[in-house]
């Protein structure tokens, strides 16, 4: 294999991504569905194979290292067992200054087709990914092969194009020809892409791979080195994505320490050591607010570039609808995929006093809450389809967080319990609790509940119902707002004010589109706009504030 090949292999596929990032019409290089017909019959019985027997082994892919760490559990219910290479920092970087000449040397285009490259071989292994995001998760098999899988790589390929673009949007070199009157004169002018440097992209436990590539390829792409930091919990899915670029890599005769894996611990983290290191010039981070607060705050004080996704508060407004079943229908899964561990997924739904018009006749508010509980307990007890459609809960602290809400002493709209996972008796598993209230406790909605929690705010008006949810996203940020209405005009007032405080929003969601979801090379995913996060998957500054253009001007 040779770069000659690689170009020859992927050029098509580049453009192809390119084309649609300007277009924003569907395209999905890697089909969702896990299909042995597409991925191959034996290839979920292979994976799934594998998977046990790297439980309680060294995960050797990364190569080999004088220390092995791990603290994986599932929350299934039980011990991973699987430990990876440890490295120091000062060791890692050192690592991935060697590595970044040799790489940054390369053309835009040859370092993408590397990538894409490593993309494809990673494909093939999409069923191991997937039992491995489940069981560092909780995510239902199907949604952890979809998101960490297909849709994880469309996001990766999706920032990889963009980044190519961006870095080709100009010539690398010309003649420059200046007429002076009877004479001329001319220069040559060269045009070098230079990296910023070494690029930290700090992932989180729920989503360890959609949340990560971005970042990653979009730093590799331009040119930087890139070290991944996975949450402590939530390894094992990366370290196959990782693991792949590396052999990729290594076969083309490359330093694979272009990219490296920093594993730690929960009680001996080298997160904010990675952060705060000179040498690191980028920082993607996704996670909680509180030490997304200190991330930006070390990048802003060592004149860093960094990209942050953290958390925001999500809202509903019911207004208005010409078929409240399929419109509950829709929110009540939404509520329930993943049991609300998606920073997407909605939490405050906002209601007027006088109900919601359903086809023209009011339909009250008790009835409408009733109306979410019914289709909420429809898919929590569809035996097929409840189990892995809640999967379980990744952290004990988001149980704990649900038994706390109940306390709070709010009317029960739904309460949680437990929910039986087949096969995994140890599992952490609870169904949406449902509370109701009104403004007069914004204290205690506005703040996140992150996991299987929603509240009911009434409200006295749709006017309330807005404002409640501007001032939201202005002090808490959104990643996502949906909005159910039939007036034309109460739309665009809507529509007007929540993109204005800097939220994306959908409207009448009723059919197999949820707001939780975010479609790689058409949905903007966050704004960067609000206190949810500054960055955007994937937009323009999100690979163009990873290099430098640098001018060399030669007398002709």
């Amino acid at each position: 294999m040779t770069l000659a090949d690689l170009r020859t292999a992927h050029e098509t596929t580049l453009d192809a991504a390119i084309k649609a990032n300007a277009e924003r019409t569907f395209h999905a290089h890697w089909p969702e569905a896990p299909s042995g017909k597409i991925y191959g019959e034996t290839a979920n019985d292979e994976a799934l194979a594998r998977f046990q027997s790297q439980l309680n082994n060294r995960f050797a892919r990364l190569g080999d290292a004088d220390e092995w760490i791990g603290e994986e559990v599932s929350p299934y219910g039980f011990d991973l067992g699987i430990t990876y290479p440890a490295a120091d920092v000062e060791t890692l970087v050192s690592r991935s200054s060697a590595a970044q000449t040799a790489w940054q040397s390369l053309t835009p285009f040859d370092r993408a087709t590397i990538l894409v490259e490593a993309l494809e071989r990673g494909a093939k292994s999409f069923f191991e990914i997937g039992y491995a995001t489940q069981h560092t998760t909780g995510q239902g098999f199907v949604m952890a092969f979809q998101a960490s899988g297909p849709h994880a790589f469309d996001r990766a390929l999706e920032a990889t194009a963009l980044g190519l673009a961006a870095q080709s949007s100009f010539t690398p070199g010309v003649m420059w020809t200046k007429s002076m009157g009877k004479i001329s004169v001319s220069i040559e002018k060269t045009y070098r892409i230079v990296p910023r440097g070494i690029n930290l992209v700090i992932g989180c436990s729920t989503f360890p791979v959609w949340n990560t590539v971005p970042g990653m390829f979009a730093g590799l792409v331009t040119g930087n080195a890139v070290i991944v930091k996975p949450h402590s919990g939530a390894v094992y899915p990366i370290a196959i994505v990782v693991a792949a670029l590396r052999d990729v890599l290594a076969e083309l005769g490359m330093d694979p320490n272009i990219i490296q894996m920093a594993v730690d611990t929960a009680a001996e983290p080298l997160t904010l050591h990675l952060v705060k290191h000179p040498s690191v010039s980028i920082i993607d981070y996704t996670g909680g607010p509180a030490f997304g607060a200190v991330v930006e705050s070390a990048a802003t004080e060592h004149r860093k570039a960094v990209f942050t996704e953290k958390a925001g508060v999500n809202c509903v407004i019911l207004d208005s609808t010409e078929d409240l079943e399929k419109a509950m229908d829709n929110l009540a899964f939404s509520l329930t995929l993943y049991s609300g561990q998606m920073c997407t997924a909605p939490q405050n739904i906002f209601i007027a006093k006088d109900g919601m018009l359903v086809g023209g006749e009011h339909v009250s508010v008790d009835a409408v809450s009733a109306k979410l509980r019914e289709k909420i307990d429809a898919l929590v007890f569809n035996e097929k389809a409840g189990p892995g459609t809640l999967g379980a809960v990744q952290n004990p602290i988001t149980a704990a967080r649900v038994a706390e809400a109940a306390a709070l002493g709010f009317e029960v709209v739904r309460s949680s319990e437990p929910v039986t996972q087949p096969g995994f008796d140890g599992s952490r598993s609870m169904s949406p609790l449902v509370l109701k209230t009104d403004t007069a406790h914004a204290d205690v909605y506005t703040k996140e509940w992150f996991g299987p929690i929603s509240f009911i705010v009434v409200t006295d008006s749709f006017e309330d119902s807005l404002n409640e949810v501007v001032s939201s996203i202005h002090q808490h940020g959104a990643l996502s707002s949906l909005v159910y209405t039939t007036n034309a005009e109460l739309m665009q007032t809507a529509e007007d004010a929540i993109v204005s405080a800097g939220a994306p929003v959908a409207f009448n969601f009723n059919s197999f589109v949820w707001v939780n979801q975010s479609a790689a090379f058409s949905d903007f995913h966050g704004t960067g706009c609000t206190p949810a996060g500054n960055a955007t998957f994937a937009d323009w500054q999100f690979v163009t504030n990873r290099y430098n253009v640098v001018g060399v001007r030669k007398q002709a």
